[in-house]
């Protein structure tokens, strides 16, 4: 089986290419275990003998044990190039946006207590070399300060004793016995289930509690899984610290003690960014996936993941986080050295399909050109478009502002000759069947479409998809721009102009109905009805071979205009501002990545 998957090339193998293993030979400090696998090792903090590159780094590159950079047969993913951050440097990082973060999202104190726990647990079982009996107590009294503040981390104290000996293990169980001796209500009440039925509380206990489960049902299933977490989390860290994975085998072990501890605060979910180093599936574009997950249920609240379709779905996002530590217990299959998926590689696209210098800015390895993973595609269009949501709404109003600015765009208008919407509203307020159909298209077709071709491009035309996407979301992060340094009023909502959306509305009426109260009315500037057509027309125009389906693009950014205007939504320079950015989207995708690939290229 090895033999097939070595032999086989990138176009068998959807892209990903396997290699035959070099022999490699020891160094000083490192187990040998022969050709294939680590030395013998025992327990997370010990020293295990690596197939490769440390102890938690890539090891040679599938295809001959090349290291990192591009070859002609592909980019390697992830290669020992790309690692250029220290990996002391990259936890203290972490650590930090960990604790910036979560003190903006709950108390200041609880944040820098869940943040101490994790660096005091990491303090106590990572360093790898033996350490003296002075050390040993060290370390222990550093494990019990992280179980004093979270008292979940008590599983840990297993790898302690297996580690660092009998007197570490027993110092981290004195220490948190000594704090509630001390002080035993307040010890009590840190310990104490939170029972909160916010989302601030990702453990296990907390995700019954918001369910509704209380007393004796939620004890008695707690148990059980935590019996079941605390088993599977023991095995999976011994196997991933013998295969020289210690980072990610303290990361499954947090994971287990987080979710089965009392309350598991923002700031406790920090394990999740250490199981983030592991690897998990067989495509190049499959591996980035699971560390950005990670990282969003980390540093984002889980109700950003929640798209507000449907109640069972919501439950499940919003409870993701508790859902992923257990799952990083017992469920996700890391990849290990001996793994003939250890190392996948991508084909490369031209270095510089531009021709011209300094362009693309981003180097091959990060503008690939093959159809990336559908659940990653699925998390980056749903935690955008909750940061879009969230930037427009946040801008401020500026009500009188955006008011004068309409009047400013309404003389302009006439100067132009382009003041269109009285003529158009009064016409269309004539016909209601014909407003009545302007009304659909304005609040559904706007989501509609857009999704749709992106759907169309990522199974038909994947090799189009990254760069169509690239300018969707560049257009829109422009357009936040305009929508917070020119607040603009639609002509529904300029008084002395008499434009309504319906035939006995007023001017302030609501063309969304029961959505308006999420939007921000004075953001029409520029038009994202507009741009968002437009990219449409642009993207099926670029990709389609039939005429009528080229027709219809065409068509429906002309369409959008019609509407938006007849439903006195949006002003004809809103129009010309929509198409400005998505001119400007253009250009930061060729900028990033060069000019579009050819249309029969494909991964």
């Amino acid at each position: 089986m090895r033999d097939h998957l070595s032999a086989a090339t990138p176009e068998a193998t959807g892209g990903v290419a396997h290699g035959p293993r070099a022999p490699r030979a020891p160094y000083p400090g490192r187990a040998v275990g022969g050709a294939d696998g680590p030395g013998p090792a025992a327990g997370v903090g010990q020293r295990a003998g690596p197939a490769v590159g440390g102890a938690d780094g890539p090891g040679p590159v599938a295809g001959g044990g090349q290291r990192g950079g591009s070859t002609a047969r592909g980019v390697p993913y992830p290669g020992r190039a790309a690692r250029a951050v220290p990996r002391p440097a990259a936890v203290a990082a972490g650590l930090a946006a960990l604790l910036a973060v979560a003190a903006l999202r709950g108390p200041p104190a609880a944040a820098a207590g869940g943040v101490a726990a994790l660096a005091l647990a990491l303090a106590a079982l990572l360093p790898a070399r033996p350490v003296p009996r002075g050390g040993a107590v060290a370390a222990g009294a550093a494990l019990g300060g992280a179980v004093a503040l979270q008292p979940g981390l008590l599983l840990l104290a297993l790898p302690l004793w297996r580690c660092r000996g009998r007197t570490a293990a027993l110092t981290a169980l004195a220490v948190p016995a000594a704090v509630l001796a001390a002080d035993p209500a307040g010890a009590i009440g840190r310990w104490s289930p939170g029972g909160e039925a916010g989302l601030g509380d990702q453990s296990l206990l907390g995700v019954g509690h918001r369910l509704g489960v209380h007393g004796l049902p939620l004890l008695l299933g707690w148990s059980a899984v935590a019996a079941v977490a605390v088993l599977l989390a023991l095995r999976r860290s011994a196997r991933l610290a013998a295969d020289g994975q210690r980072l990610l085998a303290l990361g499954v072990l947090g994971c287990a003690a987080t979710a089965l501890a009392p309350t598991a605060r923002p700031a406790d979910l920090g394990w999740l960014l250490l199981a983030g180093s592991g690897r998990l599936g067989r495509r190049p574009e499959d591996r980035t996936l699971w560390p950005l997950t990670a990282a969003v249920l980390v540093l984002l609240p889980s109700s950003v993941l929640d798209p507000g379709i449907e109640p069972f779905t919501g439950v499940l996002l919003r409870n993701a986080p508790a859902l992923a530590l257990l799952a990083v217990a017992c469920a996700l299959r890391f990849r290990i050295r001996r793994d003939p998926c250890w190392e996948v590689r991508r084909a490369a696209p031209p270095p510089r399909p531009s021709g011209r210098r300094g362009v693309p800015l981003l180097p091959a390895a990060l503008r690939p050109l093959s159809r990336p993973n559908l659940l990653l595609e699925l998390l980056l269009i749903q935690v955008c478009y909750a940061g879009y949501t969230w930037v427009r709404n946040a801008a401020p109003a500026r009500a009188s502002e955006a008011v004068a600015h309409a009047l400013e765009v309404a003389r302009v208008e006439r100067l132009l000759g382009l003041d269109i919407e009285r003529t158009v509203n009064t016409w269309a307020l004539r016909a209601t069947w014909l407003l009545k159909a302007a009304h659909g298209y304005y609040t559904l077709l706007h989501f509609a479409v857009p999704l749709t071709v992106l759907a169309w491009l990522y199974v038909r035309h994947p090799a189009r998809y990254r760069p169509a996407r690239t300018v969707l979301f560049a257009a829109t992060g422009l357009a936040l721009v305009g929508f917070w340094g020119y607040p603009l009023a639609p002509p529904r909502l300029t008084p002395g102009l008499g434009l309504r959306d319906t035939p006995y509305g007023t001017p302030d009426s609501a063309p969304l109905g029961p959505l308006t109260v999420l939007t921000n009315q004075y953001a029409a500037m520029p038009s994202l009805h507009i741009a968002w057509a437009a990219w449409c027309a642009l993207a099926v125009v670029t990709t389609a071979r039939g005429p009528l389906l080229r027709a219809l693009a065409v068509g429906y950014p002309l369409v959008t205009l019609f509407v938006v205007v007849a439903t006195a939504n949006h002003w004809v320079l809103d129009a010309v501002g929509g198409a400005a950015v998505l001119t400007a989207g253009v250009a930061v995708q060729c900028l990033l990545t060069g000019r579009a690939p050819p249309p029969g290229w494909q991964n």
